[in-house]
C-alpha cells in the first residue's frame, strides 16, 4: 500500500488563461463534447466555469467521505479511483486516462459523501466543470447546451453498463473467465489488439485475484492459444470460446 497521499494541488486558473490549442486534440475525443465544434467549445467551457488543475503524482483529487462538487476531465496523466476496506486495504476500482471524465455519476446522483477516493497515479492535468452549469441552461441560451445534456445522459448510461460489467466480472469464479470477460470489454473500441490501462499488479487488484495466480493463468492462456501479451498489451485470439 502506498504512503498516504498529499492533498496539495496547483490550480492553473479559470478558462480565460486556458490555451485551447494545447489540449485541442484531447478535448476533441471527450465524449461529453461530441458534436460541439471548437468555436462553440471555447465559449461553452467559459459558461461551465472550467478550470485547469495540475495534480502531482499521489495527490488526492477527491477524498472518500467528501462531497463531489464538479465533473472532471483528464487532459494529461492518469487517475485512479480507489476504495479502502475496513482494514485499510486499497482496492482499485477504475483508471481514468486522457479524454475520459469522472465524478459525473456521483454529481448527478447528488451523493453527499463519496464512497471512493480519486488519486493521481501520475503527474496529471485535469479540467473541472460545474455540474450545475452542465445540468441547467445558462442565461445566454447557448445553442450547444441541449447537445451537452444529451451527451451527459449518454455517458451516465454507459457508466451504468460498465458497472454492471464489473459486477459480472467480479461474480465469475475462475481467473480465466475474469480475464477474458475484461479483455472482451475493449473489443468494441480497440478490436482484438488491446492495450489496457493497468500493469499486472493493478489488473490483479481490479479483478480481485492474487497476482501470482493471475500471472500463472495468463501463461496458461497463452499456451492454450487464447491470448498473446506483452506488458499491458494483449492480443485476443479470434474464434475462441469467450468464457472457459
Amino acid at each position: 500500500m502506498r504512503n498516504a497521499p498529499s492533498t496539495e494541488q496547483h490550480f492553473v486558473g479559470a478558462i480565460e488563461s486556458f490555451d485551447m490549442d494545447e489540449y485541442l486534440d484531447v478535448l476533441s475525443k471527450v465524449e461529453l463534447f461530441a458534436s460541439i465544434d471548437s468555436k462553440e467549445l471555447e465559449a461553452m467551457l467559459k459558461c461551465l466555469n472550467a478550470e485547469i488543475k495540475d495534480i502531482s503524482k499521489d495527490n488526492i483529487i477527491l477524498l472518500a467521505g467528501d462531497k463531489p462538487r464538479y465533473v472532471g476531465v483528464v487532459l494529461a496523466g492518469r487517475l485512479h479511483i480507489v476504495r479502502e476496506d475496513y482494514d485499510g486495504n486499497r482496492v482499485l476500482v477504475e483508471a481514468i486516462t486522457p479524454a475520459e471524465i469522472f465524478l459525473e455519476a456521483m454529481c448527478c446522483a447528488g451523493v453527499s459523501e463519496s464512497p471512493v477516493s480519486v488519486i493521481a497515479d501520475t503527474d496529471s492535468t485535469i479540467m473541472t466543470l460545474s455540474f450545475q452549469c452542465i445540468l441547467h441552461t445558462c442565461s445566454n441560451a447557448c445553442s450547444y447546451h441541449a447537445r451537452l445534456i444529451d451527451n451527459m445522459v449518454g455517458l451516465i448510461a454507459k457508466k451504468n453498463i460498465l458497472l454492471q460489467r464489473r459486477i459480472e466480472i467480479a461474480s465469475m469464479k475462475s481467473v480465466r473467465s475474469k480475464v477474458l470477460r475484461y479483455l472482451e470489454s475493449f473489443v468494441p473500441k480497440q478490436g482484438y489488439d488491446i492495450t489496457i490501462p493497468f500493469n499486472r499488479e493493478e489488473l490483479a487488484d481490479f479483478l480481485s485475484v492474487d497476482r501470482s495466480a493471475l500471472s500463472h493463468e495468463l501463461a496458461r492462456m497463452k499456451k492454450d492459444g487464447l491470448i498473446e501479451y506483452r506488458k499491458n498489451r494483449f492480443i485476443l485470439k479470434k474464434g475462441e470460446p469467450s468464457i472457459c
